[in-house]
């Protein structure tokens, strides 16, 4: 009976133990856009942000869903790279994020009558792509990408501007010190 008792208070403890583990290993929304960009509290990391750096990264966004009422993951790349960043400390101003869409993501950025009238549905990256605008990030759509789309730019979202080509983008703002995250 000892035994049974023992086992069953350490099969509780390993249970109680495994739980709050997993609670702290959960990634957490936020602090900035705190509905997008889980992330995960990274403990005891070995290298240290470097202080006053600003963080200049272009994201190349090329592939999207094909359920089209699921927003672009690639997109929500962004929250994270700004909440993670953030939750660390780092100044939201010393944040510099650009993302050029093409190929299959250009519909990522029409307006939500040209998305509607395209597939049906609202375009469920407004709501994302409106909030990283409103923090001072740039979206690019490669004018390629939209010819071959048969896209109008009175089409697109009011944040979005059309560029030449996403090649053209990706060399003008590596130039300009942003770092490709493909």
């Amino acid at each position: 009976m000892k035994n049974i008792l023992l086992i069953l208070l350490l099969n509780l403890a390993f249970t109680a133990t495994t739980i709050h583990a997993e609670k702290e290993s959960s990634p957490i929304k936020g602090p900035t856009l705190t509905q997008y960009g889980p992330n995960f509290a990274v403990k005891n990391r070995d290298s240290k942000l470097p202080k006053d750096f600003t963080y200049k990264a272009v994201f190349d966004i090329s592939k999207t869903p094909d359920n089209k009422n699921q927003h672009n993951r690639s997109i929500e790349s962004l929250a994270r790279f700004i909440n993670m960043h953030t939750r660390n400390g780092v100044k939201p101003e010393n944040i510099k994020l650009a993302a050029v869409f093409h190929g299959s993501a250009t519909k990522n950025t029409l307006s939500n009558t040209a998305y509607k009238k395209r597939y049906g549905v609202d375009n469920p990256n407004l709501e994302l792509i409106n909030q990283l605008s409103e923090l001072g990030v740039d979206f690019y759509l490669c004018g390629q990408s939209a010819g071959f789309g048969n896209i109008d730019k009175s089409e697109l979202n009011n944040n979005v501007k059309l560029a030449l080509s996403a090649m053209t983008m990706f060399v003008v703002l590596q130039e300009q010190g942003y770092r490709l995250i493909p």
